[in-house]
């Protein structure tokens, strides 16, 4: 395995989350689950040095993945996002001005989203485990 690395995967579907985290943990990735951006937000606030990547859907709720990259950034955190997007065009639009993300458009396997992820981390190189 060329990436193990600490994922914070945000779907507030419990269905669409354990296959998200289900596809992503037979790589050895470390995932932590968040059933909202707003939890995540409280999980970056105490973790993010130890996150390599963030994954979120773009349609979440009570605010959008866009969203939760927005605040992150305003807080100064700088974690690799991919977005889960039906629409890929518009989601890489706003994504693209946000730097440092990816969009997986839906629906897609869970080996497009394991290749999805290997991008991402190859892309951005970070220390791994907080170490």
């Amino acid at each position: 395995m060329e990436h193990k690395a600490r994922i914070l995967v945000v779907q507030d579907d419990p269905v669409l989350l354990g296959l998200v985290t289900g596809s992503l943990r037979p790589d050895g990735h470390d995932i932590i689950e968040a059933s909202s951006p707003l939890e995540a937000l409280s999980i970056s606030a105490l973790e993010f040095e130890r996150i390599d990547l963030i994954v979120t859907a773009v349609n979440s709720r009570p605010i959008t993945g866009i969203e939760l990259a927005k605040r992150l950034t305003r807080k100064g955190v700088e974690v690799p996002m991919l977005f889960m997007a039906r629409s890929r065009p518009l989601a890489g639009v706003i994504a693209g001005s946000l730097g440092q993300t990816a969009v997986i458009e839906e629906p897609f396997t869970g080996s497009e989203l394991r290749a999805s992820v290997q991008k991402c981390l190859a892309g951005h190189p970070r220390k791994q485990g907080g170490e």
